[in-house]
């Protein structure tokens, strides 16, 4: 049984089995650390969103496929990319979705199921963090059945009605926070930390269990919720990486 996500810095295991399929987005946002990308991309089938065929060609990286509208993506990275035969969706720049969006619309049609690991999503403008964090939230609809947002400083992994998570992380992050996503988030645990909850309730409009923080004897932290829309989100002052 496949239930984890193996990341450079990180072990997500689920109580629920993932998808054979496992994909590493790039997106346009803050860049990883290039030899975060570089470990990651082993792992997984590598593809990207508009500008972030400019992180994949600086790290070496050649992603499966590009999609996007070229707005952003630099000249030179498009022509990096026609050279290397990558398939590219390419899209006009007056359109509904985002990059990201049609991203995961377009590995959703092709995989049918998958797990998404994206890269790329912090930094920049509020907006687009916010549009991004939502584009995961609703991402089931496109038939994706795990997502992730994740570089080596920061982490939001989202669980989704009755589910469960262990996190097993390489250096010890400083922040744990679980935000709600939905109107109300039921039946949710954490252990693992200095301040552990036990089937409480977590409200939307009433985001308080931020900040916390890792046991320094704790192996794993483990998290788990009866139902509602769950972030479980990690931060990492210093670097990561063993």
């Amino acid at each position: 049984m496949n239930n984890s996500l193996v990341l450079p810095h990180l072990r997500c295991s689920f109580a629920k089995e993932l998808p054979e399929t496992q994909v590493l987005l790039v997106a346009g946002g803050r860049p990883p650390a290039k030899e975060w990308l570089l470990q990651a991309a082993s792992r997984f089938s590598v593809w990207c969103a508009d500008r972030g065929l400019d992180v994949c060609r600086e790290s070496n990286v050649i992603p499966e496929r590009l999609i996007g509208d070229g707005d952003s993506a630099r000249s030179e990275a498009i022509e990096w990319a026609r050279k290397q035969g990558i398939p590219a969706d390419l899209y006009p720049p007056e359109k509904d979705l985002t990059d990201l969006q049609l991203a995961l619309q377009t590995i959703g049609a092709e995989y049918k199921q998958a797990a998404v690991v994206i890269t790329g999503v912090w930094g920049g403008r509020f907006d687009h963090t916010f549009s991004n964090i939502f584009s995961l939230k609703g991402c089931d609809v496109y038939g994706i059945q795990r997502c992730c947002a994740v570089d080596e400083t920061e982490a939001l992994i989202l669980l989704k009605g009755a589910d469960s998570l262990r996190l097993a992380a390489a250096v010890r992050p400083d922040v744990i926070s679980l935000l709600p996503l939905s109107a109300e988030c039921s039946g949710v645990t954490i252990d693992g930390v200095r301040w552990p909850l036990n089937n409480v309730s977590l409200q939307h409009d009433f985001p308080y269990a931020i900040s916390n923080r890792p046991l320094d004897h704790a192996a794993e932290i483990t998290v788990s919720v009866a139902g509602g829309v769950l972030g479980v989100y990690l931060h990492w002052q210093q670097n990561s990486l063993p």
